[in-house]
């Protein structure tokens, strides 16, 4: 058994604990959480660190598989920009491929990420996530226009689906993005409802992105136009997501990623349970340099994940450096709302909150310690950085 205790323990599905003491088996197992009455006491093998600590946090949306294009697509390129350097740029031998999601997954644990919602493509991230310390659950990508090649694409969807459950990783089947899946794909998506349980889909991505939902127009419509693709084969419900998932996935539980371009922020009480809205601030200042209306989240109560993108899109794949950025930029929400999106909330849209989240006798969500941390606004600072504890 190990004992840890800080200056504050943060277990997130409770208040605060000034010189609480968290009590664990060897495996990391929560045995027990006490209070001291607010004191620092002194215990044979108490283990004290400065700062707080928090749980594991859960970077709820990534692209693992390309983490080898780090720095390689320049900033605020907007949507189509990204995106066509991106198709350039992700040909690469297997070997890099492997070799950056590698590290990109051993980095993430050492910065206190205990889980990943990670968008896959391709198997090639599977051998590194059957390892990992990490617990993953993987999206398998699915996206198509044309009908005629709408079957093939879903049947490599569904070979990659069978890859994952012979290895026993958690899989669903999910939707790229409203602009890039068509009419028959998404029936195809709504015929496989024991793969489409969970899915996560792009979302309000980009100024792009509605110009060619709204009206057909904008340079991500043209530069769809000029490699062939036939955007007439989208839904009519293409431009309303909640239209658009409520008639082909409607009993699914639905993450929706990035959201930068809200017209309005709804209330949880007009939206069915079991959607998700994940908010990755780095990466949207990377390609759009804009920020979602993060105040408007959290006045409404919508149950906020954080996640990362990739390292195509983001210096790093850092949940904390994620918070760091709503506090800096909006100074109306405060570091214990942050604090849950980045594990808790996390945590439940992937179907772990059992396991992780918080810090909760039974569960084993990893330890972090967050050394650096401001006092006086109850904030972390530009110098707090991750410790991983267990």
């Amino acid at each position: 058994m190990r004992k840890f205790s800080a200056h504050r323990i943060y277990p997130v599905n409770s208040p605060p604990i000034s010189f609480g003491i968290v009590e664990t088996d060897d495996d990391g197992t929560i045995r027990n959480i006490r209070s001291t009455g607010g004191k620092p006491v002194e215990e044979a093998g108490l283990e004290f660190y400065p700062g707080i600590i928090i749980p594991g946090m859960v970077n709820t949306h990534c692209h693992l598989e390309v983490s080898h294009l780090k720095g390689q697509i320049p900033e605020h390129t907007g949507i189509s920009g990204f995106v066509s350097s991106l198709q350039k740029l992700r040909q690469i031998e297997p070997e890099r491929i492997i070799q950056a999601a590698a590290e990109a997954d051993r980095v993430m644990y050492l910065q206190g990420i205990s889980a990943v919602g990670d968008i896959s493509n391709l198997e090639i991230t599977l051998p590194i996530k059957k390892i990992s310390r990490i617990r993953y659950h993987t999206f398998i990508e699915i996206y198509g226009f044309d009908p005629v090649v709408s079957a093939a694409r879903f049947q490599h969807g569904l070979h990659l689906a069978k890859l994952f459950s012979e290895a026993g990783l958690p899989h669903t089947l999910s939707p790229h993005a409203p602009y890039s899946v068509g009419e028959e794909m998404w029936n195809l998506l709504a015929g496989a409802s024991s793969l489409t349980g969970r899915i996560s889909m792009h979302h309000n991505e980009s100024p792009e992105e509605r110009a060619l939902l709204e009206n057909g127009e904008g340079r991500l419509a043209d530069s769809f136009r000029l490699a062939g693709f036939d955007i007439s084969h989208l839904p009519a419900e293409a431009p309303d997501a909640f239209a658009l998932l409520g008639k082909y996935l409607p009993a699914s539980d639905w993450i929706l990623v990035h959201n930068t371009l809200m017209n309005s922020i709804p209330s949880p009480a007009g939206i069915k349970q079991g959607v998700y809205w994940v908010l990755c601030p780095r990466s949207n200042q990377y390609i759009e340099n804009l920020l979602p209306d993060i105040e408007g989240f959290a006045a409404n109560g919508l149950t906020v994940c954080l996640g990362t993108d990739s390292l195509a899109s983001n210096h790093s794949l850092s949940i904390l450096d994620e918070m760091k950025v709503i506090l800096d930029s909006v100074p109306g929400v405060d570091f214990d709302t942050v604090l849950r999106w980045a594990t808790i909330n996390g945590a439940h849209a992937l179907d772990m909150q059992n396991q992780l989240g918080s810090i909760e006798t039974g569960k084993r969500p990893g330890l972090v310690n967050i050394p650096v941390f401001d006092w006086t606004k109850n904030r972390l600072g530009q110098a707090s950085q991750p410790v991983r504890l267990i």
